[in-house]
């Protein structure tokens, strides 16, 4: 079992949703998070110009089992590169997955 974390802009989330629908993985969290990158912007608040260098971002994570990983990725991948192309993806082991419901474990637990 694995843990897909993909870091992406806002307005990628529609795409990448809806090529992990198409892909038949439909469940996932996204969480806005704030992030650094190599860059920072000049905005104005209030007539103020002010450098910024933390930026709105999409934290998303889908849990699969190993035989779904790549389907996972190359959802991910297509979705984002469709739109803007920008974004990380990490992919971590999952030591362990338990329905709070069913009291399943393991592989099952994700289907």
């Amino acid at each position: 079992m694995k843990l897909v974390v993909a870091v992406i802009r806002p307005e990628q989330l529609p795409a990448v949703r809806q090529a992990l629908f198409e892909a038949q993985i439909r469940h996932m969290t996204a969480t806005t998070v704030q992030g650094t990158g190599t860059r920072t912007e000049q905005r104005t608040y209030r007539g103020v110009a002010k450098e910024v260098s933390l930026f709105r971002r999409v934290r998303l994570e889908v849990a699969v089992n190993d035989d779904r990983l790549e389907t996972a990725i190359d959802a991910i991948s297509a979705g984002a590169r469709e739109s803007g192309g920008w974004g990380h993806i990490f992919v971590t082991e999952l030591a362990d997955v338990i329905t709070i419901w069913t009291g399943e474990r393991g592989p099952r637990a994700l289907h």
